[in-house]
């Protein structure tokens, strides 16, 4: 009986190495394939975010120019008013007398 037993436990130790190497052939390959997908996935998420993130870029270098734009063109609008309403005026009576008082007392018409 115990030479029964014996030989009844070695095949069931050997069957269940036989199940342990495939087991862990299986995970070995099942974890790769997986990770070659998450690589992909990965790999097509990033370039969906790096899209996302460039289109927020142009967005936001937009309000700013925009922003910018309108500013610029308010200090321009102040300027051109100020050159435009705020120079004097010529005086059109008199003309200047000439260099070291040449020409004070002759009058022309």
């Amino acid at each position: 009986m115990a030479v029964t037993n014996a030989v009844t436990d070695l095949i069931s130790s050997v069957a269940e190495l036989i199940s342990s190497i495939f087991g862990a052939a299986y995970s070995i390959v099942h974890s790769f394939i997986t990770g070659v997908f998450g690589l992909f996935a990965g790999f097509f998420a990033m370039i969906g975010d790096l899209g996302k993130g460039v289109f927020d870029l142009v967005g936001g270098v937009g309000k700013f120019v925009a922003a910018n734009a309108v500013v610029i063109a308010v200090v321009a609008a102040a300027g051109y008013a100020y050159v435009r309403f705020v120079q004097q005026p010529q005086p059109q009576g008199r003309k200047p007398i000439g260099v070291n008082g040449a020409g004070a007392g002759k009058k022309t018409n």
